[in-house]
């Protein structure tokens, strides 16, 4: 699982951490990175699930020390957090996708049929 990371837009990430980003050291951030699959599922006759469909993507963080102020006592404190900066771009899974073009080319018609499958179920509900 990953770890708990706030979404933000590349430009948000790079106002909201800037400093972070370009005096990693200063924070002692390290960059720390994890595999995921993301799943399908391909659909046989009469719309049975046949296969579970799953591809690896990867997901880098930029882990950092940072200050943070806190109420102790009634007085204000700043401790130091390590935060996780989700850093990953477009580009950081292309050697998976050349390494898995197959099974990633399956899987997208995989998950075209189950979206196609799941709006013609939703339009027989409405009727």
């Amino acid at each position: 699982m990953s770890p708990p990371t706030p979404v933000f837009s590349r430009k948000e990430i790079e106002q909201k951490y800037a400093a972070q980003l370009n005096e990693p050291e200063k924070y002692e951030c390290t960059l720390k990175s994890l595999t995921q699959n993301e799943c399908t599922f391909k659909l046989g006759e009469n719309s049975r699930v046949v296969e579970t469909l799953c591809v690896p993507f990867k997901r880098i963080f930029q882990r950092c020390l940072v200050p943070h102020t806190i109420l102790k006592n009634g007085r204000k404190t700043v401790e130091k957090r390590w935060i996780n900066i989700e850093v990953t771009l477009a580009s950081s899974n292309d050697d998976l996708k050349s390494v898995n073009r197959a099974e990633i080319l399956e899987f997208m018609r995989a998950e075209l049929d189950l979206q196609k499958w799941i709006q013609s179920t939703e339009l027989e509900d409405e009727r």
